[in-house]
């Protein structure tokens, strides 16, 4: 470096949006001026004018999506190999979250990984991943206006403060754009199924001192179902050998005491009188079935939300001075999600525990009539009461702003502003009522041993419904939410002094900032007026103060030393307070074409507003009550159990598993419901990073990256079936009787009654199994911990050739250490080659591409290692990897027109086989798709 010289950033530079700035300049005191590149790179506020830091940065570029032929964030994101972690995705249409898409970076959640756009943090999606934690859906965020994409992986928390314990994903937006585009794209599956469009206004003006960029963009993707893909149309596809080959029993009422369980199906499924256009008649000898009714429901399912979207982007910069400009960017976006609800309907009583009762003209095995219906359920195709067979409808909208002033002031620059994002949410499904089972079972006919007897609208259950009809058995159930945060920012940037080496550079940064989220369901969620269904009521605010100093170094010309503190402090209801971090790295130059790097840094994130300010959740689960089973065993043994009726707990013990009376297993039933925790404090842990680079030419340089990072106190739900066994061990004198953990334990479970009677949480009368639980409340807790290590390898370049330039890169994952902790007291458990870890160990992409004068072709080959099967725990298999590549044609038609055409999963690859699997879709959803190939024509004009 020149000690004389002054080193200037442009104004574009000076944005806290952390983005490559396209020029710089810098004047030499008392000489003429010269351009010099200064640049700010992702992991760091410093400026500097080396692209390599102390830690590893990917980087996908909007050509890189185009060549790579993806149209949308999620889909260029989901394709890195750090991205290796199992998620939930569009097929699980019964979570949470089915209408957003989340990134799982080294197999740790989606809550550990920053999302930003230039910088600033994004509003979480208002519903809670899995019920539990908050994080970004990458489906909201505009394509069109991505410029770049950068990629940290490993603890970035000393720079930007919570969540990035994972990684930090950086979208940079497009700026300076000296034109006008219009952008369009229509795509179609090899199935002719799955219609995508898309039309996009992209530009950009400068006049005097003001500049101004934009991108409108409108996005259109047909819904995908099962019934349009060969591998899962039919119920028949299941490649479980073991499995029920055989047309479902969608509309049934189960009856016990008679010669075949299934009942009415003779008289009113699909009859001359009872129509019904899929339903039909067969007869299922298995388990005593008999004469059943329905359809193959397997096509039914969802692979894809259709979805509509509109977007609109701006960013503008005004010259004040040659020292001083005001700037504001952000965008709007506004998304309408439909999917598949497949709605199941319980012909219960009121709750979904016990509800029996007595149809006094069903033939009972006696040969009399009158039996005991204990179930009555019926699925409804979304067909039967909408006019596109989508049943459940997500419509989102995300704004997200920055506006401040920037500038520089004597040898220092500064950016101070305003950033506010905000999503609204709302969902809305179809549901069975209590009432509407009021109406269905009609009025009550007295008592027959303690059962109800009705004799239910059986002609109306087995029938077709109509959107008028359905309505007389069902409602629309809601979910509304919004999540939001205001932030203020300052920083400055410049050079402290000089050593021999070179300047000390710094960078100094406060934030404040206030943000808030509700998750609301509708009241009648939650106060159980639909039959089985719960919910989440999540509602809060906090604010966030933090300030942060990083130091870039020069000990020699060739060492430098990068270090960055950081202080983040909570004004809420939990116990956090502050939480200070720290990064110490390196860079070693030895040679010009090679670095050496490392750094170390400590991590933190703070409780998720959901984990804090959660109000209620609801679900309903199983699990082994094992003081109960042995209770059982006893009874087996000795005839009776001091502290249990004799009859009813025989009663009960008829679902006992006996088999091994050392370990008796009864499967019981129940209602779980969690709040939120104020006493939860922050999850700690750490990272460190250590590689190198090496350029050779530039027909080839490669890095390799060691990462290891430990998440500790880590913040999980407090499971029912832990509760369960904590209690047994209470009992059994393993834990303290006496102790406030064995209190505290007792006091989350409610039994039955020796009678088989309870009470739920809105006190409502609920029956069940005797001395069974019927309500686990579950909770957070600081407790578990986890350690992920691996290998990094990127190798990339070019040719010059006289048959054109050919470009390539290679980048290659590979986990070396995985282990957990469930509870705080447990031991380390070495989980890489567990067989219930479904997180990739392998992951690799190869992309190529040739191009000559106004041609090119793009091939990508993404690559995904072995991975369990399903199989029985101690007996799995491993799967074969999977491959898809993609191949993308673009060609220039004179000056201002290019043609792309994209081949998405060339060889239309599906997921490995897996025998095992004997449920839809056949697959682990949430590590495979079963899209196949899509073609997508574009075409963009310069104007």
């Amino acid at each position: 470096m020149n000690n004389n010289k002054i080193l200037m950033l442009s104004p574009l530079a000076l944005a806290v949006s952390l983005s490559i700035s396209a020029s710089a300049t810098a004047a030499e005191q008392n000489q003429v001026e010269e351009k010099v590149e200064r640049i700010e790179v992702t992991s760091s506020r410093i400026k500097r004018t080396e692209l390599e830091g102390v830690t590893n940065i990917q980087t996908i570029s909007s050509a890189d999506m185009v060549r790579s032929g993806f149209t949308n964030v999620y889909e260029a994101l989901s394709s890195v190999t750090a991205a290796n972690g199992q998620i939930l995705g569009e097929v699980e249409t019964g979570s949470y979250t089915p209408g957003a898409k989340e990134l799982k970076l080294r197999g740790l959640g989606p809550e550990y990984t920053l999302i930003l756009v230039n910088g600033k943090r994004l509003a979480y999606y208002p519903m809670p991943y899995g019920g539990q934690t908050n994080f970004v859906n990458l489906d909201m965020i505009p394509t069109a206006m991505v410029e770049r994409i950068d990629i940290q992986t490993g603890g970035a928390s000393a720079i930007y403060g919570s969540d990035a314990m994972a990684g930090v994903v950086n979208i940079i937006t497009k700026k300076g754009i000296d034109s006008h585009y219009v952008d369009a794209y229509y795509g179609q599956d090899t199935y002719g199924t799955g219609a995508k469009k898309g039309l996009t206004f992209v530009g950009g003006f400068q006049q005097d001192e003001f500049t101004f960029d934009y991108a409108l963009e409108y996005k259109h993707t047909d819904p995908l179902l099962s019934g349009d893909r060969p591998y899962h149309d039919s119920v028949w596809d299941n490649p479980d050998p073991k499995a029920h080959h055989e047309t479902n029993r969608s509309i049934t009422v189960w009856a016990e005491n008679t010669e075949y369980k299934n009942q009415y199906s003779a008289q009113y499924c699909n009859s001359e009188q009872n129509p019904h256009p899929r339903a039909v008649q067969h007869f299922i000898e298995r388990n005593s079935y008999g004469a059943s009714c329905g359809w193959d429901e397997t096509s039914d399912k969802l692979l894809r939300n259709q979805s509509e979207a509109f977007s609109v982007y701006i960013n503008s910069e005004y010259h004040l001075n040659d020292q001083h400009s005001l700037f504001a960017n952000g965008f709007y976006i506004d998304q309408e999600k439909k999917g598949r609800r497949n709605t199941f309907f319980w012909g219960h009583h009121e709750s979904i525990h016990g509800g029996t009762f007595w149809d006094p003209d069903i033939e009972n095995q006696e040969g009399t009539l009158g039996a005991p219906v204990k179930y009555m359920w019926r699925v409804v195709a979304d067909e039967e009461y909408t006019k596109d067979g989508l049943g459940r409808t997500y419509n989102d909208t995300s704004l997200s702003f920055n506006v401040g002033i920037k500038g520089e002031i004597g040898d220092y620059y500064y950016s101070v502003g305003y950033s506010r994002a905000n999503y609204d949410f709302n969902d809305r499904y179809l549901h069975h009522t209590n009432e509407g089972n009021r109406l269905l079972k009609g009025q009550q006919y007295g008592e027959v041993n303690g059962m109800p007897v009705y004799r239910p609208n059986y002609e109306m259950w087995f029938a077709p419904l109509t959107p008028d009809t359905v309505m007389q058995i069902a409602d629309w159930a809601t979910y509304d939410g919004n999540s939001f945060n205001n932030t203020f920012t300052a920083d400055i940037t410049g050079d402290l002094f000089e050593l021999p080496a070179g300047a000390v550079s710094f960078a100094a940064y406060v934030e404040a900032m206030n943000e808030g989220t509700r998750a609301t369901p509708d009241a009648r969620i939650l106060n159980k007026e639909f039959v089985g269904l719960t919910g989440v009521i999540t509602e809060g605010e906090r604010d966030r103060y933090a300030a942060a100093m990083e130091f870039l170094i020069p000990i020699t010309e060739q060492f430098d030393v990068e270090a960055a503190v950081r202080y983040d402090h909570y004004d809420d209801i939990t116990d956090v307070g502050g939480a200070p971090t720290y990064q110490l790295g390196f860079t070693y130059k030895p040679v010009e074409s090679l670095v050496l790097r490392s750094a170390y840094s400590t991590t933190f994130r703070g409780p998720s507003m959901s984990s804090v300010y959660q109000g209620f959740s609801g679900n309903f689960g199983s699990g082994n009550d094992r003081i109960t089973a042995d209770a059982c065993a006893v009874l087996a043994a000795q005839g009776e159990v001091s502290g249990y009726a004799t009859d009813a707990l025989t009663a009960t013990c008829e679902n006992v598993d006996l088999s091994n009376p050392q370990l008796a297993s009864l499967q019981a039933s129940f209602e779980t419901v969690s709040a939120g925790d104020p006493t939860l404090k922050e999850e700690t842990g750490h990272s460190f990073t250590a590689g190198f680079v090496y350029e050779y030419s530039e027909n080839l340089s490669f890095n390799v990256d060691f990462y290891d990072i430990v998440i500790k106190d880590k913040i999980k739900v407090l499971s029912a079936g832990s509760i369960l066994g904590t209690m047994w061990e209470c009992k059994e004198g393993i834990q303290d009787p006496n102790s406030q953990l064995c209190k505290n334990t007792e006091a989350r479970i409610q039994r039955y009654d020796e009678n088989g009677k309870g009470t739920d949480r809105l006190g409502n009368p609920i029956a069940g199994d005797a001395y069974t639980p019927h309500s686990v409340r579950q909770g957070y807790i600081n407790a578990s911990e986890t350690q992920d290590g691996g290998i990094d390898l990127g190798v990339k370049g070019l040719f010059d050739t006289e048959f054109g330039t050919f470009r390539y890169k290679f980048e290659y994952n590979k986990v070396l250490k995985k282990k957990e902790r469930i509870e705080a007291a447990d031991p380390l458990k070495d989980i890489l080659d567990d067989q219930n870890n479904y997180d990739f160990n392998d992951t690799a992409n190869f992309s190529l591409t040739w191009q000559k004068e106004d041609t090119s072709i793009s091939l990508l080959s993404m690559y995904r290692g072995e991975m369990w099967n399903l199989g029985v725990y101690g007996e799995r298999q491993k799967l074969p990897a999977w491959y898809r590549h993609n191949l993308t044609f673009g060609q220039f038609i004179g000056d201002n027109t290019r043609v792309i055409f994209s081949v998405k999963n060339l060889l239309n690859a599906m997921p490995p086989q897996d025998e095992t699997m004997g449920n839809y879709p056949f697959y682990l959803g949430g590590n495979y798709d079963s899209i196949g190939r899509e073609f997508v024509l574009r075409m963009t004009y310069e104007f």
